[in-house]
């Protein structure tokens, strides 16, 4: 039975191998059972080929002149294009150390030589079932994803809107009605309601820019070396986080420093330099600890704590005593789900993690919530260390 399904989109296999028998050998099997197949003489050439055609799945051999198997899959895997592509070692070596450094080059599974018809066309079958299931996985995560942020818009952006609509109306058809107090009021609420308005619009430009673009150019280099006391406190002095937390939590401006709507925020930071763009981190910074302070018990203080983690990574956390976050809610941050609105108000947290959590992931870091039941919530930042070999901690 042919392993190509009568009306499906006939899949393309990239055949890269040194020998010329073994490769014609592999794409005759392949091409009788309906597939599509390519074929290259080293890695150079399979390479090329790959990232020019976008095969399905691609079988290659190590051993082979100008660029070998493992360095031919370490290229493939650095590639936004192919770097979830299937590929299948075909090798001759039957070694644990060789098939071990197969699959820690980024290969998803290897083929022994000599191999069977049956053997091949399975593995090949399976490689091709699992990237179908995969893309099954990231299109549902899409969906789930544009449902939530169609869910989000609407209330962040109509709030607003009908206080300025409904405020501006009446300015317009009944103004003479009103005193100078009351003009002078509405006008304020015209005012404030658009600052939000204007906030939100941001956001989810913020929100959409992070999104679009996984891997902000440069961001995560050594050569963006980032002291993390200063940049901290950077943060805290800076004006556009108190007006941030003056928006958001619709307080004053504090008087006392370090203390924002009455919570003060203490840091206790070991010294460190990381990697990580400043835009970023002071947007991811800004977000956690709005967030932090919005559900924090009165007068209960935030914490900023940090700290390496050998030679690699430092880590950052921010933690807050206040209301418990529902684990479910915790799960779909990525989808931006916002959880027990009417009880807590918890407008825009899941757009402001979201926002946190792609900005730490374009830069290599990773972000977590390790607690969530309010005793307290921590959230914990790893960024790599300046000087560490760029890689991704996520």
């Amino acid at each position: 039975m042919s392993a190509v399904l009568a009306g499906a989109r006939v899949p393309t296999i990239l055949v890269v191998d040194d020998s010329v028998s073994v490769r014609q050998l592999t794409a005759s099997v392949l091409r009788h059972e309906g597939f599509v197949v390519l074929e290259a003489g080293d890695g150079r050439e399979g390479l090329d080929t790959a990232l020019r055609e976008q095969p399905d799945v691609i079988l290659c051999d190590i051993h082979m002149p100008v660029l070998d198997g493992w360095d031919l899959v370490r290229e493939a895997r650095s590639s936004e294009s192919l770097g979830t592509t299937p590929v299948l070692m075909l090798t001759s070596d039957n070694d644990r150390v060789s098939v071990r450094r197969a699959m820690a080059a980024g290969a998803d599974d290897y083929l022994t030589k000599p191999w069977t018809q049956a053997e091949l066309l399975s593995a090949v079958t399976s490689l091709l079932e699992k990237a179908n299931r995969y893309k099954a996985d990231a299109d549902r995560a899409q969906e789930q994803l544009r449902s939530a942020v169609l869910a989000t818009i609407p209330h962040e952006l109509r709030t607003p809107m009908v206080s300025i609509l409904g405020s501006t109306e009446l300015l317009l058809t009944r103004r003479d009605r009103y005193s100078p107090e009351r003009v002078q009021g509405m006008l304020e609420d015209v005012h404030r309601s658009a600052k939000a308005l204007a906030r939100t619009i941001s956001r989810m430009m913020d929100w959409a820019e992070l999104s679009a673009a996984q891997s902000h150019a440069d961001s995560g280099s050594p050569s963006h070396r980032l002291d993390i006391a200063s940049a901290v406190q950077e943060v805290l002095a800076s004006q556009a986080f108190a007006s941030e937390v003056q928006a958001v939590l619709k307080v004053p401006a504090e008087i006392a420093p370090g203390v924002f709507a009455g919570h003060a925020v203490q840091t206790r930071l070991e010294p460190g330099h990381v990697q990580c763009w400043a835009p970023d981190f002071h947007k991811i910074l800004t977000e956690l600890l709005v967030n932090a302070l919005r559900f924090s018990k009165p007068g209960r203080p935030v914490g900023v704590t940090g700290k390496p983690l050998g030679q690699e990574a430092y880590q950052l956390e921010i933690a807050n005593l206040g209301v418990a976050m529902p684990e479910k809610f915790m799960a779909q941050i990525g989808a931006l789900s916002q959880a027990d609105r009417e009880v807590h108000e918890q407008q825009g947290m899941g757009l402001g993690l979201a926002i946190g959590q792609l900005a730490a992931r374009r830069n290599g870091a990773l972000l977590q919530v390790t607690r969530f039941d309010g005793m307290p919530t921590v959230v914990r930042l790893t960024f790599l260390q300046h000087g560490v070999e760029q890689k991704n901690l996520f």
